[in-house]
């Protein structure tokens, strides 16, 4: 019986090695350094109030500590998982002008994202995800008249009868691709804006899309941060408003039952390799963002429209400079639960079954061909050759 189980062991240990293929983790350490600075070149005094900057998000595969701030402000935390420091009230004089200067450690793992044509239907997602996630809020306008008829039309033609989630979502980004070119607005567009205009840079599109899915009761909602590798200065509001070094960038993370959470980019993903690809090869599986901020409910559309009239009315400019410089970056393989198990399984059966036989060996008789006719014969008595 021992060796019964021993060689189970072997058998169900080999298997578990054999399923466990290795994930690829990309880790990396980075030092971030985000300068934001204001100048009143109008004639009257502004007065700068609830003025907050974002710290990158704290989540399961990024970390960021504030190693300095200049001037100092007052950490807090909002519902949505995103930090702010906060300022206090400051008046800008004509001709004056605000520096503020934070320096960041970021720490970013990203684990392999593998397609898979195996998901589960629309009843599988949880109720409380769906009260959350798919309400009408911020830029997401989940029940436009518009939007909800695009997305029931492509919920039809999914050629799913169970409702495939990762089917609907892939038929809905092949829909945005086909239909709406990359093109970025300042201030940005409400998502039946998008739909209209036909056109919409990385987070507009991904508003989009998060609409279409919450109009069909599949979470989602916005991720926005910064391409890591990218370098770049851009203008927008006749001068107003000046960007440099990292590029801005946004994602939808959309429930995806069994897989959960998973991230959608609508501008970074590779169109030989299909609609998948929007997944398996977004900015963020590929490891080359920096998680900014949750947009799950704020209204950010809504906020920079008033920021953008207030640098226009006010004759403020605004620089936003974000640099980052890379400490490490590097692979490394990560084995699932299942391999160390079927190690254990495989070593305990191996050393099982070796034990067994030495025992069993040394507890069997010796030589009965001994007693029957001495050494060199056979039991019949015939002397046995030696080769």
């Amino acid at each position: 019986m021992v060796e019964v189980l021993a060689l189970v062991s072997v058998a169900v240990g080999s298997v578990l090695i054999a399923m466990s293929f290795p994930q690829v983790e990309l880790e990396a350490e980075y030092l971030y350094v985000h300068e934001f600075m204001l100048e009143n070149r109008g004639l009257e005094s502004y007065v700068l109030r609830d003025l907050s900057l974002g710290i990158p998000l704290n989540t399961s595969t990024q970390t960021s500590y504030v190693m300095n701030c200049t001037p100092v402000g007052n950490m807090q935390n909002d519902a949505q998982g995103n930090s702010y420091v906060v300022f206090p009230e400051t008046i800008l004089e004509p001709g004056g002008s605000l520096t503020i200067r934070t320096t960041i450690r970021v720490l970013t793992t990203t684990p392999t994202i593998v397609g898979s044509e195996e998901s589960e239907c629309l009843s599988s997602i949880p109720l409380e995800l769906i009260n959350q996630f798919c309400k009408r809020e911020g830029p997401f306008l989940a029940d436009d008249p518009g939007i909800v008829s695009l997305a029931r039309n492509i919920m039809r033609g999914s050629n799913c009868t169970q409702g495939n989630v990762l089917t609907i979502v892939e038929d809905m980004t092949n829909w945005i691709d086909q239909n709406v070119r990359n093109e970025t607005h300042m201030p940005p567009l409400y998502s039946n804006e998008t739909l209209l205009a036909k056109s919409g840079g990385s987070d507009e599109m991904a508003n989009l899309l998060i609409a279409m899915c919450r109009a069909i009761r599949i979470p989602a909602y916005l991720q926005t941060g910064f391409i890591v590798s990218s370098n770049e200065t851009t203008t927008y509001l006749d001068g107003h408003f000046r960007s440099e070094g990292l590029v801005g960038h946004a994602w939808a993370v959309v429930y995806i039952p069994p897989l959960g959470w998973v991230p959608v980019d609508m501008t970074h993903y590779d169109s030989s390799q299909g609609p998948v690809s929007h997944i398996t090869m977004s900015a963020w599986a590929s490891g080359l963002v920096i998680q900014g901020s949750n947009v799950i409910s704020q209204d950010y559309v809504a906020e920079l429209k008033n920021w953008t009239k207030v640098l226009n009315d006010k004759n403020i400019y605004e620089l936003d400079s974000n640099k980052l410089t890379t400490l490490k970056y590097e692979t490394r393989l990560v084995y699932q639960a299942q391999f160390y198990a079927g190690v254990v399984l495989l070593s305990f059966g191996t050393g099982a079954t070796v034990a067994t036989r030495i025992y069993k060996r040394r507890r069997s008789p010796r030589g009965k061909a001994e007693s029957a006719g001495g050494v060199g014969e056979t039991p019949s008595g015939t002397s046995r050759s030696m080769l």
